[in-house]
């Protein structure tokens, strides 16, 4: 039943399986249609036309690109869902204390969890890989366009983005106290800094050319802080691999793999100290209770200026009124949403 070096339990990955089998099939047959098949297909419309518009390696390259939009959403939604099954929905049901209290530990729960995610993250993007590079023994021009590094560096480069949001979200659940919560709050904390700083600039730029009667110039130092917001964006950096040579991607992909274990860690540790009679709250920790009322708030105030004043139109009375109607809705809704989920 279990090993006696690490502590796999198979009654333990049955059970997370029957939840979340689902998604390993739909994401296997997605990345298969969406790489292997569709690169087949743009390879085979590609030698039934005229070539003489290809007529050089790059532009083909940009061609039979292996990401496309679809795995690149992919890979930034199924592992949160994923997630979210596993620990928030758990948490919502209190099944997670029915374990607990049963012949399980906390430490067998989180590591079976944590490697049955892994598992359907990893395998579909490994096996889309390996079909690809078995592409290429049968096909000249596929054989012209990846090289084994390449493909190897977007089996791993992607695994690890899946992983790495995974691992976030994962996170986000032991802290929140329900699937809800969680699969919103990984959203919301997995783009942060950007979009805080984002809303803080629709501000800024208001004001700016209610006073100054004209645009904010391109270079200002303010709009330049956008790129060091972007930088420590978690999401931003998990996809900074795409943009990188292959080369180059295996090392950002090691630091990447090197992020989800120091998360995976933080998450464990948290997952051992949380109250089990918290779940289905909205926050597992009360501790966090005011740094997510305040960070709700100033959110909340800030999109309030942005949304209320630009429909109302009238300047700085517009906005101040947008800043007050969404300050009042960021102290009222999370002490409600506490209040209803405590009581419940």
């Amino acid at each position: 039943m279990q090993s006696k070096k690490l502590p796999f339990n198979k009654n333990l990955l049955q059970k997370d399986w029957k939840l979340v089998q689902w998604i390993f099939y739909s994401f296997l047959g997605l990345m298969i249609i969406a790489v292997p098949y569709f690169i087949g297909q743009q390879a085979s419309s590609f030698l039934a036309e005229s070539q003489s518009q290809y007529n050089n390696i790059y532009r083909l390259r940009t061609i039979f690109r292996i990401e496309n939009q679809v795995v690149l959403m992919a890979i930034g939604v199924i592992p949160v869902i994923l997630a979210t099954l596993l620990i928030g929905e758990e948490k919502r049901k209190k099944t997670l204390e029915i374990m607990i209290a049963g012949p399980y530990t906390r430490f067998e729960i989180f590591f079976n969890k944590i490697f049955l995610g892994v598992f359907i993250i990893t395998v579909p993007i490994i096996v889309s890989g390996l079909i690809l590079m078995g592409m290429r023994f049968f096909s000249p021009l596929l054989l012209s366009l990846y090289t084994g590094i390449d493909i190897v560096a977007w089996i791993i480069s992607y695994s690890l983005i899946g992983v790495s949001v995974f691992s976030f979200s994962i996170l986000i659940g032991i802290l929140m106290g329900s699937s809800l919560g969680q699969f919103i709050c990984s959203y919301i904390f997995i783009f942060f800094p950007v979009a805080f700083y984002g809303l803080f600039l629709v501000s800024y730029n208001k004001f700016y050319t209610l006073i100054n009667g004209n645009h904010v110039p391109y270079d200002n130092a303010v709009n330049r802080a956008a790129e060091i917001f972007g930088q420590i964006t978690p999401m931003f950096f998990f996809y900074k691999a795409i943009e990188l040579a292959p080369e180059i991607q295996i090392f950002h992909s090691t630091l990447l793999l090197f992020i989800s274990i120091s998360i995976i860690v933080v998450s464990h540790v948290l997952f051992d100290l949380s109250k089990m009679e918290k779940n289905s709250e909205l926050l597992t920790f009360e501790s966090t209770e005011e740094f997510f009322r305040f960070g709700i708030l100033i959110c909340s105030i800030l999109l309030g200026g942005a949304i209320i004043g630009g429909i109302i139109d009238r300047g700085i009375s517009g906005m101040l009124i947008g800043y007050l109607v969404g300050g009042y809705a960021g102290y009222k809704v999370p002490k409600y949403l506490i209040q209803k989920n405590r009581a419940a």
